[in-house]
Parts: C-alpha cells; sequence; structure tokens
C-alpha cells in the first residue's frame, strides 16, 4: 500500500471514528446544522434515511450518508441552473 493511499485510508477511518454513520436526532442536527424539526420531516417524506426506534422513548436515527448527499444536491441544482444560464448568454 502506497503512503498516499494509507493518508486515505486514516482519514476514512477517522471520519467514522469522530462522525459515526448512525446519528440520534441530536448528533444528526449538531452535524448537519439542520433543526430537529426539520429532519424529522426530510426522514417523513424520504428525503434522508431516518426512522424512529420502537424502543417506547421514540428516539430518532439519522444516516449521515443520506444527510451528505441531502446536503449536497442544492449546491448541485445550482450548478446545473448556472450553466444554462451561462450556455443562454453565450459564456
Amino acid at each position: 500500500m502506497t503512503p498516499e493511499n494509507l493518508d486515505i485510508l486514516a482519514a476514512k477511518i477517522a471520519e467514522r471514528i469522530i462522525t459515526p454513520r448512525w446519528m440520534t436526532i441530536k448528533q444528526a442536527a449538531a452535524y448537519s446544522n439542520i433543526g430537529q424539526k426539520r429532519l424529522k420531516s426530510l426522514a417523513d417524506t424520504g428525503e434522508i434515511a431516518g426512522y424512529q426506534e420502537d424502543t417506547g422513548r421514540g428516539d430518532w436515527i439519522f444516516d449521515k450518508d443520506s444527510i451528505d448527499e441531502y446536503r449536497s444536491r442544492p449546491l448541485a441544482e445550482t450548478n446545473v441552473r448556472f450553466q444554462k444560464i451561462l450556455d443562454r448568454v453565450g459564456g
């Protein structure tokens, strides 16, 4: 394994240690900077992966990867709209 590959692997391991794949609603809100009510709404509509545990307490659990994907969508959509504008004006 090359030193570069080791660095990439170490970064991926560190990311998983620091931010777990599945997070409580408090962790997800702090990580994503999205309010708890909004996270629940996004999970209810299927825009992000999240579910309410059947433990009697009703704890919510959210998937970090789906939050990351949700957060990156607006940027991708903005880039497409920006490119269409540039195409129209000849840029």
